[in-house]
C-alpha cells in the first residue's frame, strides 16, 4: 500500500476567488479532480521570480500568475498547495493533489511517471559567495570542488553526469551535497559548507541582483520547465487554456513581466512525452 511522505508546513493558498467563476461553465469535471470544484497544484516558492514568498507573506511569481490566469480560463478554483519538491511526486500518485506548478525541468523519464505540460525554458547556473573571486571556464572546472545542489532536482542529476564524465576523464571527483530546497543550498553557500551551488538560472540572477551570489558560470543544461497532472483530462484542459493564453498575447505579457524565457517562438504549449502506463 502506497505512503504519502510526511510533509512538513504545509499550506494552501486559493489564486482565483470562488465569485470569479461563477458565471463561466467548468473545463474540468468534478471526477477528473482529487476534490470537486478545485484543481490542487503543488508548489515550492523558494525560487524567485518564478515562485516565492513577498514580504507580506503572499505568493508571488511567474507560476502563481499562470495559475490564476488558467483558474479564469478553465473556471475552476486553483489551489496552490505548498511543499518541498521531493514530496511532490509522492504526493501526486497519493490522490493527495492534482498536479505540480513548481517550475520542474522536464525529463523523459518524468514524462513517462505523468502528464507533462512543458511551458518556458530554463537552464543552471553555478553560484559562488559574493565577494568571491572564484573564476571557472567551463563546468568541468568544478573537478575537486564542494557544490551543494537540491535533492532530487534535475540540477543533481546534471551534475551527477557530470562527475561520471569528469572522472571518466581522470579529473577529481565533484562533492556533491544535497539539501531539501534551493533556500537551503543558498544558506549552505552563504554559511561556507559548499564551495559553489546550482541553481536554476533565474534564482541565481536574482540572487546576483540581490547581491546574495556572485555567478560563476550560466545557461548550463538548457531545457524546458514543466507543469504536470496525473489526470490526462485535466491536462488537456490547462493546455487549450495556455494555448489561448499564447495566442491572446496573455503568455508572453506574463513572461515579459517577470523577465524569464517562454518556449520558443511558435512553440505551442502541449503534452511532452508519453504520459504515465497507468
Amino acid at each position: 500500500m502506497f505512503k504519502l511522505p510526511k510533509i512538513a508546513a504545509l499550506s494552501v493558498a486559493l489564486v482565483a476567488p470562488l465569485a470569479a467563476h461563477a458565471q463561466c461553465t467548468p473545463a474540468i469535471a468534478d471526477a477528473d479532480l482529487i476534490d470537486a470544484g478545485k484543481l490542487q497544484l503543488s508548489i515550492n516558492p523558494t525560487n524567485p521570480p518564478q515562485q516565492f514568498v513577498d514580504k507580506d507573506g503572499k505568493l508571488q511569481g511567474l507560476n502563481v500568475d499562470l495559475a490564476d490566469e488558467i483558474s479564469k480560463r478553465v473556471c475552476v478554483d486553483v489551489e496552490l498547495v505548498r511543499m518541498d519538491f521531493p514530496a511532490m511526486i509522492p504526493a501526486m500518485k497519493g490522490g493527495r493533489i492534482d498536479g505540480m506548478n513548481t517550475g520542474m525541468f522536464w525529463t523523459e523519464e518524468r514524462s513517462k511517471m505523468m502528464w507533462t505540460v512543458p511551458y518556458s525554458e530554463q537552464s543552471i547556473a553555478v553560484i559562488a559567495k559574493p565577494g568571491s573571486d572564484e573564476k571557472l571556464s567551463s563546468e568541468t572546472d568544478l573537478e575537486g570542488k564542494t557544490v551543494g545542489v537540491e535533492t532530487n532536482s534535475y540540477q543533481q542529476n546534471w551534475l551527477k553526469k557530470l562527475n561520471e564524465t569528469n572522472v571518466a576523464a581522470g579529473k577529481k571527483e565533484i562533492d556533491i551535497r544535497g539539501f531539501a530546497t534551493a533556500s537551503a543550498v543558498v544558506a549552505a553557500l552563504q554559511a561556507g559548507q559548499v564551495d559553489n551551488a546550482l541553481v536554476v538560472d533565474s534564482v541565481g540572477a536574482d540572487l546576483v541582483k540581490r547581491e546574495k551570489a556572485k555567478e560563476v558560470l550560466t545557461g548550463l543544461g538548457k531545457t524546458r520547465t514543466t507543469m504536470a497532472f496525473a489526470n490526462k483530462n485535466v491536462a488537456d484542459a490547462v493546455v487549450k487554456a495556455m494555448d489561448e493564453m499564447q495566442d491572446d498575447g496573455t503568455y508572453q505579457a506574463l513572461f515579459d513581466k517577470w523577465k524569464l524565457s517562454p518556449l520558443p517562438e511558435g512553440e505551442k504549449v502541449s503534452i511532452a512525452g508519453p504520459g504515465p502506463s497507468n
